[in-house]
């Protein structure tokens, strides 16, 4: 990223960066590179896989309300795809747990 930020693949490189701060449960180093996709890449086609992964990373930080807000973000504006199908069922789930 610092060598090639303009490169084509930088919205890519970014995601995974997030990625893999998510994974390795750093979720405030997740939610931070998952913020810089949408904000620095808004024609991506890694938006919606971000969006997704940012309502996730707040469950994660039990940021429920932006979670959620950001989970049903990603159901409108992705309708009949895999992250609306995958933002649903977390939403579903946290509905059946409480989680508001």
């Amino acid at each position: 990223m610092k060598t090639y930020p303009n490169s084509s693949y930088a919205d890519n490189a970014q995601y995974w960066l997030g990625e893999a701060n998510y994974v390795s449960r750093k979720y405030r180093s997740a939610l931070r590179e998952f913020k810089r996709v949408i904000e620095g890449h808004p024609d991506s086609p890694k938006i919606g896989d971000a969006m997704l992964k940012l309502g996730f990373t707040y469950y994660e930080l039990k940021q429920y309300g932006k979670s959620r807000k950001m989970l049903e973000k990603v159901v409108r504006q992705f309708p009949k795809s895999t992250v609306s199908r995958l933002a649903q069922t977390r939403l579903n789930r946290m509905k059946t747990a409480g989680k508001k």
